[in-house]
């Protein structure tokens, strides 16, 4: 198991991605993790109560995944959330995959 103090924090979803499986978490971390994993928005547009909420878990659990990926305040940890969907958003936009919201 890797300790805080032997890995760079993530700075993409993919990098925590690959820390979350080295990581020992608890039956409720792990629960955090799969939830942010697989619904990045809920962390990039929620709050921790939020999160804490959709997961069915403690506001203090959600603080202890984000300390242990390496993250000193939720503030960082949503940014690399919400970085991903913003580079998500503007893949697709490229390849024309977004639909305008509003029409003429």
């Amino acid at each position: 198991m890797r300790t805080r103090q032997t890995f760079k924090t993530p700075t993409s979803i993919y990098e925590m991605q690959d820390l979350i499986t080295e990581l020992r978490l608890s039956e409720q971390q792990e629960r955090v993790a799969r939830t942010i994993l697989t619904r990045p928005h809920i962390v990039a547009f929620g709050t921790i109560g939020s999160l804490a909420g959709e997961c069915a878990v403690s506001p203090s659990t959600v603080v202890r995944v984000a300390n242990s990926l390496g993250f000193d305040t939720f503030r960082q940890f949503k940014r690399v959330f919400r970085a991903h969907l913003l580079s998500e958003v503007s893949r697709h936009a490229h390849l024309g995959q977004v639909q305008p919201i509003f029409r003429r």
